[in-house]
């Protein structure tokens, strides 16, 4: 698994925004993380302008926005004393963007953040289930996001969803899931939807002798193998149970291991998502998914399976982006 060292936590200082610290400071706690809080003021262009077309003596530049700055930055030191643990304390970082969710997603990546943990709606509230901020960073991060809201706890984390459609790309949200799994002593489900129109595992060899759905079951379990070799995760091995559909990933670390149960749901479904979001509603505290499948660039973030889930899921989500070797495989 990878670690995770850097956690961003972005906030507009909103009762909703609490959520996300207390998971960043469970997360931080399970992997010695640092976790940076971040506010981004947008720009008042059109304020601005009109202001000094009247000639009015006032510079948002010189005179608003430092001040918002630097009151912004104040109350996330106050509320990172309040919330997280002294070891875990990181910067309180306050900068002014016309686009508050694309500066997010742009500074995670460029700082080097392992993870983003948000919460699904801020302040202005909205029919959405994740608030326009939140769903543009999802959709721009190549960051992993965990959107969080007030019904999740550590006590209640205990049922993780990673749909695959048996795909490298899809499997890439694995080691989030397994991080998340290890944390809150979880399980994970991996849920597969058969889609009415075909997808990637309608070519597998049969055996005539089993169902359709342990065939397809036995090719999600070796392409899983396979991408834990592919990918280099010695610390994480796959012990098949006795019974189809129940298995186990073993964790290593030192001298010392643990087993995480997780188990194969392969259901038919009119679509991948909806699938996903009617098998979720029951089944799941929690969906960890890779923000594309098995076309790659082909089927981009937009309209793909990912958005419709996390516009539509009514539990936190947390989306990872596939590195770019995986996104342009065909």
């Amino acid at each position: 698994m990878k670690p995770i060292k850097k956690i961003l936590v972005p906030t507009d200082f909103s009762e909703n925004a609490i959520q996300a610290y207390t998971r960043a400071q469970e997360i931080a706690d399970r992997f010695g993380a640092k976790i940076d809080f971040i506010h981004v003021i947008p720009t008042l262009k059109y304020f601005s302008d009109s202001i000094s077309e009247l000639g009015a003596p006032l510079d948002m530049s010189g005179d608003i926005y430092p001040t918002v700055q630097k009151e912004a930055k104040h109350r996330m030191e106050e509320l990172m004393k309040d919330y997280l643990t002294d070891q875990h304390i990181g910067k309180a970082i306050s900068q002014i963007d016309r686009k508050p969710s694309t500066h997010i997603a742009k500074y995670a990546e460029a700082e080097g953040y392992d993870l983003i943990v948000m919460a699904c709606k801020g302040k202005h509230e909205s029919n959405l289930l994740r608030g326009s901020t939140t769903e543009k960073v999802i959709r721009h991060s190549t960051v992993p996001v965990f959107t969080v809201d007030a019904r999740l706890s550590s006590e209640g984390l205990k049922r993780i969803l990673l749909p695959t459609d048996g795909s490298n790309t899809s499997f890439a949200a694995l080691p989030m899931a397994l991080n998340l799994a290890d944390i809150y002593d979880a399980e994970i489900t991996l849920y597969h939807a058969q889609e009415l129109y075909g997808g990637p595992l309608d070519n597998i060899s049969r055996d005539p002798n089993k169902s359709d759905e342990v065939n397809t079951y036995e090719a999600i379990i070796d392409r899983l193998e396979d991408f834990l070799i592919e990918e280099k995760m010695e610390n994480v091995q796959l012990a098949r149970g006795e019974v189809n559909f129940e298995d186990q990933f073993i964790l290593t670390e030192d001298a010392s291991s643990r087993s995480i149960n997780f188990y194969t749901v392969i259901e038919k479904s009119v679509s991948a998502h909806s699938g996903i979001e009617a098998y979720a509603a029951d089944h799941a505290d929690v969906v960890v998914m890779a923000t594309h499948g098995h076309s790659g660039l082909a089927h981009f973030f937009l309209g793909s399976t990912t958005e419709k889930v996390a516009q539509y899921l009514d539990i936190p989500v947390l989306t990872v982006k596939p590195g770019k070797d995986k996104l342009e495989q065909k």
